[in-house]
């Protein structure tokens, strides 16, 4: 059964949703709380108000003169002065009643001149005649109401009856209604300004985002953290304050290689790594690209790139690669590239000697075939036994061999002369770094006399002492002055843009095995290139 996937909510919306969800509730439950704490104050206020009220009523000198003639008469005048003067006071200070009684709680004065004369209602009056004033809460012929006490007292300071002053629930709940409307209105304001101030933060936080929706941040997060730990170089990134924000795995590889502990993020790159060069891209702004870098005697090959953000500079990143793996690629690729040009060599020799060899077959000319194959046996098949004769290393002779067959084809004459015997060295990889060195060195002595006419150039090899000699001589023009000195750094070379890499790889394959390297040469006389290598040799029993 297939299962229907739910629609994806986007992410601007629900930031939206929920912020004004949060204002709307937040201000809801302020409402309610706000209201319930003015309906107390109010009350409060109120019962304060009324009290002070009922006081003031009751030390008036004509409610006093009133209740000393009325003494303990049930029968009061219901349009009496005081009847009028009290409902005009309570008119003017907006209360709902001010009722003045007597020691027997039968009201002399009511809003209701009907009720004059019937006892007080509600059963709250007892203290005030007792002498007491307060205010409380009861249920009276008006309804329910807040009310203040006061008793009245002649001059001798007896109680002679009570004033009670009060305000309705209605006409309290009327009051709050008013001031309810006014803060919901508040309210509902600052909820409209909440939700457009939720679409705005809604709508700033995707720009952030640059559009992305959090499932397309998972996945670009999921792939960058794929690509990061798939590549073999290493990766340090560091913020525009120069606080390390990345590692992947190689460079925490390459790291603890030479000796160092993987960074904690937001480590200073200048107590880390002091020579990682990163502040320097940070404070120019400049790429720094192919810089060897010495970690504890690690050499690295490392890379160095401003990181921006709409044109400022926000940070830097630096790969590394061990540079040894490098210069490995750098030989495997050399040597492959010397064998093909010796093979080449070779085989265009070869198809020569077959067309030649094939063309009397096809004459028929059977005795003048035999003439030639000797030839062939005497000239060259003998003379390159004779080349490689002491060279106990199969890949240097056969590699002798094509550079001997590609001599012969650019007609110049070369001269192998091995004076010791050469073994087999130890370490198989030297044999691809003889094949780089004097790969580099016949190709520029053959350059040297391509266009003189005598065109000779002579190899002499020898070991002595688990130490290899290699002399390379031409008959050259030699090399200018001005280039001699420098004539082994990269990029130096007569020949033209994008050559000189030749004497520099041989300079640093000698100087990696603490080798030694000579020239000597003058104008119009040729070049001599010496070259001693440690050649420690193979045992018999390694072989």
């Amino acid at each position: 059964m297939r299962m229907l996937r739910l629609p994806t909510v986007r992410l601007n919306v629900l930031i939206s949703l929920l912020v004004a969800s949060t204002v709307i509730v937040t201000l809801g439950v302020a409402l309610w709380m706000f209201d319930a704490t003015l309906r107390d104050t109010q009350e409060d206020a109120q019962a304060a108000r009324v009290t002070d009220i009922a006081q003031v009523v009751a030390s008036r000198r004509r409610v006093v003169n009133v209740l000393k003639e009325a003494g303990d008469t049930r029968d009061f005048a219901t349009d009496s002065d005081v009847q009028r003067e009290i409902d005009a006071l309570r008119q003017r200070l907006d209360v709902d009643f001010i009722v003045v009684m007597n020691p027997h709680a039968i009201r002399l004065t009511h809003p209701d001149p009907t009720r004059i004369g019937e006892h007080f209602q509600g059963g709250d009056e007892g203290p005030a005649l007792q002498g007491e004033h307060y205010a409380s809460r009861a249920e009276g012929t008006l309804g329910v109401s807040i009310r203040g006490f006061a008793p009245v007292r002649n001059t001798a300071g007896e109680v002679i009856g009570a004033v009670s002053v009060g305000v309705t629930l209605d006409t309290l709940g009327a009051r709050l209604a008013d001031n309810r409307l006014h803060m919901v209105l508040g309210i509902g304001l600052l909820m409209i300004l909440g939700t457009l101030g939720a679409s705005w933060l809604a709508r700033y936080i995707k720009r952030v985002l640059m559009g992305l929706e959090p499932h397309q941040i998972t996945r670009l997060v999921e792939e960058r953290q794929a690509i990061l730990g798939s590549v073999h170089e290493g990766i340090l990134a560091v913020d525009v304050a120069g606080r390390i924000t990345l590692t992947n795995a190689a460079a925490c590889s390459l790291l603890d290689q030479a000796g160092l502990e993987v960074p904690a993020l937001g480590t200073p790159i200048t107590d880390y790594l002091p020579q990682s060069g990163l502040p320097d891209v940070l404070q120019s702004g400049e790429a720094s690209l192919d810089q060897e870098v010495f970690i504890n005697g690690q050499a690295l090959l490392a890379n160095r790139m401003p990181i921006r953000h709409q044109g400022q500079v926000i940070g830097a990143v630096a790969t590394f690669r061990d540079k040894s793996e490098v210069r490995l690629l750098a030989e495997e690729l050399t040597g492959v590239r010397r064998y093909a040009e010796a093979l080449r060599a070779a085989t265009h020799e070869f198809k020569n000697k077959l067309h030649v060899m094939l063309g009397l077959v096809q004459l028929e000319a059977y005795p003048a075939l035999a003439r030639y194959l000797r030839d062939v046996a005497d000239h060259q098949v003998a003379p390159g036994a004779a080349l490689v004769e002491g060279i106990g290393e199969p890949v240097l002779a056969g590699f002798l061999l094509g550079k001997q067959s590609e001599a012969r084809e650019r007609d110049i004459t070369l001269t192998v002369d091995v004076e010791d015997a050469i073994p087999a060295p130890r370490d198989p990889a030297m044999i691809h770094t003889l094949v780089i060195v004097l790969g580099n060195l016949l190709e520029n002595a053959f350059d040297a006399v391509d266009e003189l006419n005598a065109r000779q150039v002579t190899l002499t090899m020898g070991v002595d002492t688990d130490l290899l000699s290699l002399h390379v001589q031409d008959t050259g023009p030699g090399i200018p002055a001005a280039i001699r000195e420098h004539v082994f750094a990269s990029g130096t070379s007569s020949k033209g843009h994008q050559r000189g890499l030749g004497l520099a790889m041989v300079r640093e394959h000698v100087e990696a095995h603490d080798g030694t390297l000579a020239l000597y040469s003058e104008p119009g006389r040729g070049t001599l290139i010496e070259v001693d290598l440690p050649y420690p040799v193979s045992s018999p029993t390694e072989n």
